[in-house]
């Protein structure tokens, strides 16, 4: 979508209005935090527990000790909430009434609260599985408005008006068939007029210029419009998603003849690339997925750009500390004060000084050339680091979806070996307590997101009906001639060299064969039953 066409300040005030919500949101989960900290160590055992913990990282101990100390917490924390789940229960019901009374205070237009108050209830769940704090919003940042339509609508309804929320100027009948894609481009402009807030029963809606690049179906039902806005350099970039639901069709049943196959997820390097996954079958030769060595380059690439955004920072923040905050007219002064004094987060609150008021409402002439000249070059690196790392993604994850559609193809069933990531990615590397995984695992694995590859493979079978089912592999896993677990090779080398019969052999090949083999035991013994 284009700048829109009649967005003014009242329109930014009820951005504003939903990013006060967010923060007074993250100001109830950290007093509700605290509060559930207050609770829990008041039980002695988690007390015991916890200053063994951070004794062990006050001095330094060796790193299986840490993590032992680590887990023995995580589960004594997790007794004592369960023996004071009653008052827990309480405290979060409690949380929720907050939340509640902010959500009326606010001031929002219930369109665009509700979708808010959804979005950071999801965020605070993944924040407090993964031990990590709720960011507050800043002014002037990304936002979204939401259109929910009570009850969906039918796609025609988009059309023709009848909607008092959203509405589209019909595009032409050739905008998706005309030969010429020049043409196709220009038959799909269209205009998008939405409601961003209704305040005293007056609706407030604004139309923004649209390309359609596609149509939508119409045996779908609208259920909601979403409308973004993105900061990317020194524009915003605008777009509309419209979220439908559509009648399921029925799975196709599984073809005769289709098989189990089996797949081991990890990631290795291989000299084509990082190998994440390999595929096996009971009667057919394995299959590996593999991201080639141009995306791993382009990930290093990344890490690159990262590094010189970070050098970037380090320089703006130097400049910055050595200016004079009395030339400049408030609130201007403010904000660099305020920059100054800041000690922790520093580079992610000048990522959000440098798009804020301070650069964009004064002329150049007042900020200075220095400062101008490495907000430009900041600017420009941060701005190129998110787009490459976006597109990066995009096209792995993408691999990954074809490659989920290419395994499942004549699959009856397909077995996941269970493999803990998590564990695996805190393993020690070479000389730290004898860890034997690579120095770069951590690193690689981010790069292979075997999970995302996971979540294509479950998604793609349920689309097809076909069984999903995770199992543990033996680790070590025996040799595919003789059992035997003995190696002469390190374990992590490849290809395994078996001591005892000599063979050589791909334990991830192997791996999937022992899942198989016990997809194959289990399906016997229940015939027996």
């Amino acid at each position: 979508m284009l700048e829109p066409i009649d967005w003014h300040s009242d329109c930014d005030q009820e951005i504003e209005r939903a990013n006060a919500l967010w923060n007074r949101l993250v100001d109830i989960h950290e007093l509700y935090v605290s509060k559930y900290y207050d609770l829990i160590l008041t039980d002695d055992d988690l007390i015991f527990a916890k200053s063994v913990y951070e004794r062990l990282v006050r001095d330094n101990a060796a790193l299986s000790i840490v993590l032992n100390a680590k887990k023995h917490l995580a589960v004594t924390q997790k007794e004592v909430s369960k023996r004071m789940a009653a008052e827990l229960r309480a405290l979060e019901l409690a949380r929720r009434e907050a939340v509640k009374v902010a959500r009326q205070n606010s001031g929002l237009w219930w369109g665009n609260y509700n979708p808010l108050v959804r979005a950071f209830e999801n965020a605070r769940s993944a924040a407090v599985r993964s031990g990590h704090t709720m960011r507050r919003r800043t002014s002037g940042g990304n936002s979204r408005i939401t259109n929910t339509l009570q009850g969906g609508a039918d796609v025609e309804h988009l059309f023709d008006g009848s909607l008092s929320q959203v509405m589209i100027r019909p595009p032409s009948g050739l905008a998706w068939s005309a030969e010429s894609r020049g043409e196709r481009r220009r038959l799909q402009r269209t205009r998008l007029t939405a409601t961003v807030f209704v305040q005293s029963g007056e609706r407030r809606s604004v139309t923004w210029p649209m390309v359609m690049h596609r149509p939508i179906p119409d045996d779908c039902r609208v259920k909601e419009v979403i409308i973004t806005r993105r900061r990317v350099g020194e524009r915003w970039k605008w777009a509309a998603s419209f979220i439908c639901t559509r009648t399921a069709e029925h799975t196709a049943p599984i073809p005769i003849g289709a098989k189990a196959i089996a797949v081991d997820i990890g990631w290795r390097r291989v000299p084509e690339g990082l190998r994440v996954a390999t595929v096996a079958s009971a009667d057919g030769l394995p299959r590996f997925v593999v991201l080639q060595r141009d995306l791993i380059d382009s990930f290093a690439f990344v890490d690159e750009l990262r590094e010189h955004v970070q050098t970037s920072a380090r320089v703006g923040l130097e400049l910055l500390q050595a200016t004079d905050a009395t030339l400049f007219e408030q609130p201007y002064q403010d904000l660099l004060i305020a920059l100054q004094q800041r000690q922790d987060g520093r580079f992610a609150a000048l990522r959000e000084f440098s798009r804020g008021p301070f650069f964009t409402a004064q002329s150049r002439d007042v900020i200075g050339a220095e400062i101008t000249a490495w907000r430009m070059g900041y600017t420009k690196l941060v701005t190129w680091l998110s787009n490459h790392q976006r597109k990066v993604v995009a096209r792995r994850d993408h691999q990954y979806q074809n490659a989920a559609i290419e395994i499942l193809r004549g699959a009856s069933t397909i077995i996941i070996n269970d493999v803990k990531f998590g564990e695996i990615g805190r393993r020690s590397p070479p000389g730290d307590d004898g860890g034997f995984f690579p120095k770069r695992v951590n690193y690689y694995r981010v790069v292979a997101a075997p999970s995302e590859f996971v979540r294509c493979l479950k998604l793609q079978a349920a689309k097809r009906g076909i069984p999903f089912a995770k199992a543990e592999a033996p680790s070590p896993v025996g040799c595919p001639e003789c059992g035997s677990t003995a190696r002469r090779s390190r374990a992590d080398a490849m290809p395994q060299i078996c001591e005892a019969c000599g063979t050589s052999f791909d334990q991830d090949v192997a791996t999937c064969q022992s899942l198989l083999a016990q997809g194959g035991r289990q399906s016997s013994s229940k015939r027996r039953e």
